[in-house]
């Protein structure tokens, strides 16, 4: 199984408070040495196991990967399972998807607030 480490000296340390910090930017080293920039989407658990989904920066394609932190070192390591692989991806899809429209909920209820005020402000004139 590969695995890849996050050094928490690069960057940020995105492995600390992952909830927290999941629009951070990490970088990872890639098994030909070569290093590479990802934007933490979300984490999950499922069954006690820990997930993360990864875009490399500019990329609107995502990878799920396992995750454990140890010693402050963030241990990543790929799905090799297709069903484990096919459930995780799908309870990722569902959060994200979520997340997105709570986001545009969020959105246009701000959106109403300023047509509020913009109708109050021609009303006042």
């Amino acid at each position: 199984m590969t695995e890849k480490h996050i050094d928490p000296n690069l960057k940020n340390e995105a492995h600390e408070d992952m909830d927290d910090e999941l629009d951070s930017v990490i970088t990872l080293e890639m098994e030909d040495g070569s290093e590479k920039d990802f934007v933490a989407l979300e984490t999950l658990e499922h069954e006690g196991i820990s997930y993360i989904a990864l875009s490399e920066v500019n990329s609107m394609d995502y990878d799920v990967l396992r995750f454990v932190e140890m010693d402050e070192v963030m241990e990543l390591s790929i799905i090799e399972d297709d069903e484990e692989y096919d459930l995780i991806t799908s309870l990722f899809k569902a959060k994200l998807e979520a997340m997105y429209l709570e986001g545009e909920e969020d959105e246009e209820f701000e959106d109403d607030d300023d047509d509020d005020e913009d109708e109050e402000d021609e009303v006042e004139k």
